[in-house]
């Protein structure tokens, strides 16, 4: 049996080695983006799980309304301050049944 010599050439950086059929390369920022990714992430997480979440941000970066109306009432899906500094409610137009 005849044995085949090949020769290896390394390249003197790992980038310069070309994107393959299974070998891609990711960039530094592909690698920023997926570095904030929980590791166990899910697109089916529960809405407890969802409102867990949202509730443990800081103040400054919680920007949602949480709203319940009961019969009658309008939900309630903005708050602000108007140019007086009087807060104002951005409100559905009807009620709730």
């Amino acid at each position: 049996m005849a044995r085949e010599v090949v020769e290896v050439i390394v390249p003197s950086d790992l980038d310069s080695i070309p994107d393959g059929t299974t070998y891609k390369k990711m960039s530094a920022t592909e690698q920023v983006k997926l570095t904030g990714i929980e590791d166990s992430a899910t697109t089916d997480q529960t809405g407890l799980e969802m409102q867990t979440s949202i509730v443990g941000l800081a103040d400054a970066d919680r920007v949602l309304v949480g709203s319940e109306p009961q019969s009658g009432e309008k939900k309630v899906y903005g708050i602000h301050r108007n140019a007086s500094g009087n807060l104002e409610l951005d409100a559905e137009d009807t009620a709730e049944v």
